[in-house]
């Protein structure tokens, strides 16, 4: 394993740091999705602003978790040179390639109808990007907002929807993490892959960045072979109630037309955001609520 590369000397402008402090700034994590849905972070994305119009993006990859993962689950950061191995990438006034590729231009037609499908009457294409799951067409990432401070707490089951990056819990010993053995490595992957320290009540560390490196690829590989037999044992199931039959497929959502036309009208005028709309409408998913606006349209 390669080390990060630390004192590079930029190249152009482009890749050249602004000097100062930022008047404002907005972060995010890139996440690689796995076929199974789990989202794994692989880096944090800044957007910052300076005086006179200035502006930099600044991705700084999380080499501990990425050097772990199969090529299957994470091929890079479009517009990034990742054999270089830095600790940060800078693209000074400069759209960077992996925003232009999954956020609306200026230039969009439907542009105001996309921004106010997400609540914003302003253009913002980072904000933006961090209120939706965009992917691009040729890879497996999204981008979630981060939170601007760290938890540092006793763990407790609920936290793992929400751990970040850089968070660290502290544990009475490392089985409080399940109770189960499915609870147990369901929470230690989510912990592993998102970047969490752990940290026991006598101040043993538990996990670190260093011992990430080591479990990332074993977590992910048994991830992935459990997720292989789980849809195969799907698939026998299906088949043997197919020679019953018992199987007629997943039924579709029931949504009545006029609510959710009613209900895209106001999403439309900004008088609601797409998390009412969904509610209104019993959609589980924001993929599936456009799918149906679509097929109604």
């Amino acid at each position: 394993m390669r080390a990060v590369v630390r004192d590079w000397q930029p190249r152009n402008k482009i890749t050249t740091p602004l000097a100062g402090i930022p008047s404002y700034v907005s972060s995010g994590i890139i996440k690689a999705v796995m076929k199974s849905g789990e989202k794994i972070s692989v880096a944090q994305i800044d957007y910052q602003e300076f005086d006179e119009e200035n502006f930099q993006y600044v991705i700084s990859p999380y080499w501990e978790i990425i050097d772990g993962l199969p090529a299957s689950v994470f091929q890079g950061i479009p517009g990034i040179d990742m054999d270089l191995r830095l600790e940060r990438y800078y693209r000074v006034n400069y759209i960077p390639t992996f925003i232009a590729e999954r956020t609306p231009s200026e230039n969009r037609e439907d542009l105001w109808e996309i921004l106010e499908s997400v609540g914003m009457d302003y253009y913002d294409r980072f904000e933006w990007l961090l209120r939706t799951t965009m992917r691009a067409a040729n890879d497996n990432l999204i981008v979630e907002r981060k939170r601007g401070s760290q938890i540092v707490e006793e763990f407790a089951p609920g936290m793992l929807s929400v751990l970040q990056y850089g968070d660290k819990i502290i544990v009475e010993s490392v089985e409080a993490i399940g109770d189960t053995a499915a609870g147990f490595m369901d929470g230690i992957f989510t912990i592993v892959i998102n970047g969490v320290d752990v940290i026991s009540q006598n101040g043993q560390v538990l996990v670190d960045s260093a011992t990430r490196a080591a479990m990332v690829p074993i977590l992910v590989t048994q991830r992935m072979i459990t997720r292989r037999e789980h849809a195969a044992s799907r698939r026998e199931g299906i088949e043997e109630a197919k020679k019953k039959g018992k199987y007629s497929g997943r039924k579709p959502i029931e949504v009545d037309e006029k609510v959710l036309r009613q209900v895209n009208q106001e999403l439309k005028e900004g008088l609601i955001t797409v998390e009412e709309a969904m509610k209104r409408t019993k959609i589980g998913s924001k993929s599936t609520y456009y799918r149906r606006v679509r097929a109604l349209e």
